[in-house]
């Protein structure tokens, strides 16, 4: 993929936009970005989006819904059609939502040619030959040959959606629930929480030569970090009390908490892990206050 300088009225709008979330929630990303140059009320999505997982195969973790669930919330409450389509059969005049391997994407320098990550961005056809990809985190618009494309595509081989512009601008925010409220919480908060705090502690047992900034597993978790703690300010942001707004900034602090590694590993790691065991507690009281019919 080649960056260009022929513009579209979507790469346009990259440039006032305000990326909202952290890099590893690149789907909340594009879809927000969507939704909002339709001028939709983002704070809906941002109020169902609460979550938290760790996927022990590529060791990060996240706090994105899963992406059917995702999908099955923007057609009810936004009216957003999303129809599955072969990567061949992308046309003129439509957008699709677009899966590809950030191994195949040059200007993702972290994973280009080096590493495997699932990756989504909004491609439009531009000719029989060529798709318009645009990037909303990196706020990159350009030219893609379609052979290039289905080579980054091909990797995980996820389906390619259709994306219609929605048709309600201003879902009935207070009528939505967090997501984990439809699931067994306490034991997902409980389980999740505890393989997070290993991952720091083990984090927190290197030893090695190499400044601890530099080292790979660290920025990565560093990352998922403040990727959660962006996702978890939106999501509180949509809250019209006090009683939880100090959540919203927990994750921020955790932040600093995992930084301070790098000055003390010790009592970085002791710090980090006490403060990840206090939101744990913190945001099962929060959601347990849905459950009993608080809020």
């Amino acid at each position: 993929m080649e960056a260009t300088t022929k513009n579209s009225a979507v790469s346009r709008e990259l440039m006032d936009w305000v990326v909202p979330l952290g890099p590893y929630d690149c789907l909340l990303n594009t879809v927000t970005f969507w939704l909002s140059r339709h001028h939709a009320d983002p704070n809906p999505l941002y109020r169902y989006n609460f979550s938290i997982n760790y996927y022990a195969g590529y060791d990060w973790f996240d706090s994105t819904v899963p992406v059917n669930e995702l999908f099955s919330f923007i057609r009810r409450a936004y009216g957003v059609r999303l129809e599955p389509c072969r990567l061949d059969s992308m046309v003129s005049g439509r957008m699709y939502l677009l899966p590809v391997d950030a191994h195949y994407v040059p200007y993702m320098k972290e994973f280009y040619g080096n590493g495997h990550m699932l990756h989504y961005v909004l491609a439009e056809a531009a000719d029989d030959q060529s798709l318009r990809v645009t990037d909303p985190y990196f706020k990159i618009s350009l030219l893609a040959d379609r052979t290039c494309v289905e080579q980054a595509w091909r990797t995980f081989s996820e389906p390619v959606m259709e994306i219609s512009p929605p048709l309600s601008l201003n879902p009935d925010l207070n009528s939505i629930r967090p997501y984990l409220t439809t699931q067994p919480y306490e034991e997902l908060v409980t389980r999740t929480y505890a393989q997070i705090s290993e991952r720091i502690m083990d984090v927190g047992a290197y030893r090695g030569a190499e400044n601890l900034m530099d080292n790979p597993v660290f920025k990565q978790q560093f990352g998922c970090i403040r990727t959660i703690a962006l996702s978890r300010l939106r999501h509180f942001g949509t809250c019209s009390t006090m009683d939880y707004a100090h959540l919203g900034s927990a994750w921020r602090k955790l932040e600093v908490s995992f930084m301070k590694m790098t000055i003390s590993l010790d009592r970085g790691v002791t710090a980090t892990v006490n403060h990840l065991k206090q939101i744990a507690e913190d945001e099962l009281a929060y959601l347990h206050s849905y459950a009993t019919g608080g809020r």
